[in-house]
């Protein structure tokens, strides 16, 4: 199965923040506890990025799970800039059976699809390179989604598998040509569908670098205003969902974050974590194993401290 965590982020408060290398030994800890492998990339303010082997080496594509999802709700962002359609358009402008959702609310996961087709089928389709939103848009079509209570966040990767759909549409091209000119080329990096999970691409299926992933995300998500960019779902606790990120405003700035995993046990198992702080610290992480939530927490907790411990 596809797993995300959503967790609240840090509440972290501006002290003396460390060195890469301290960033990468609280890392390295965690992944120790874990019995994994894994590689990060880490971004001071104002330095370059820096990659380090955790076991996995530093120029190999990785799998994103959902951190994939931030690629298509920003590819559908700048389909919006083009107006090529708009965040309020009923879905059935673009694709047909849709008109109780709107654009926005695909994004936002906040249009009543409560049910997951793609937690059936993903094991079927793994190892496929063939995406297969169309299939799980059928699916959704037949049990006349929406079926749940509109405006309430609800996470469904239904959701993005018809995102793909609307920005096939919308856009006249296939949904990894459409994002990778508009959400990959202007962030300087490449990605491609992973080997495994290529089946899920608009939902969980993109594979990069660390470093590149790094980089589209500094691209796209400012954490030096509170300002937000696109449409956003309150989540709980002061956090919003907006473009595929959980984020909270923080002294002034703003801090983003999204776990992703692939859990197939005996045949595809990795996370990765994406988290940039008010300060302008950015940090991704990938490893080979698929981790309870609570280890979720502890590598977000690790992460915050190592950045923001008193010298």
């Amino acid at each position: 199965m596809l797993r995300v965590a959503a967790f609240l982020g840090v509440f972290a408060s501006a002290a003396g923040a460390q060195t890469v290398e301290d960033v990468a030994d609280a890392v390295q800890g965690w992944l120790t506890e874990q019995d994994a492998r894994g590689v990060v990339a880490i971004q001071p303010p104002d330095m370059s990025v820096e990659v380090v082997n955790l076991g996995l080496p530093v120029d190999q594509p990785v799998g994103l799970a959902s951190l994939s999802k931030a690629i298509t709700a920003v590819c559908m962002s700048q389909l919006v800039e083009e107006t090529r359609l708009n965040w309020t358009d009923p879905v059935s402008d673009h694709v047909a059976g849709f008109d109780d959702v709107l654009v926005h609310e695909l994004i936002t996961h906040t249009g009543g699809i409560t049910q997951d087709a793609t937690q059936t089928y993903m094991s079927v389709w793994l190892d496929d390179p063939q995406h297969r939103a169309t299939e799980i848009v059928e699916f959704m079509r037949k049990r006349e989604a929406p079926t749940g209570e509109r405006g309430i966040y609800a996470y469904s990767n239904d959701n993005y598998a018809l995102a793909a759909e609307v920005i096939e549409a919308s856009s006249g091209q296939t949904y990894e040509d459409a994002c990778r000119a508009r959400a990959l080329a202007p962030a300087d990096v490449e990605g491609m569908p992973s080997e495994h999970s290529g089946a899920f691409l608009s939902w969980g299926g993109w594979a990069m670098t660390v470093e590149d992933y790094l980089k589209f995300h500094a691209h796209w998500f400012d954490t030096q205003t509170e300002d937000l960019s696109g449409p956003a779902a309150s989540f709980g606790g002061g956090a919003v969902y907006g473009l595929g990120m959980l984020s909270r405003p923080m002294q002034g700035g703003r801090n983003y974050w999204h776990f992703g995993g692939l859990c197939f046990p005996n045949r595809v198992n990795l996370g990765s974590y994406a988290v940039a702080f008010f300060n302008d610290w950015r940090v991704v992480v990938a490893y080979d194993v698929c981790v309870e939530w609570s280890a979720m927490a502890a590598l977000d907790g690790v992460i915050a401290r190592a950045v923001f411990a008193s010298d």
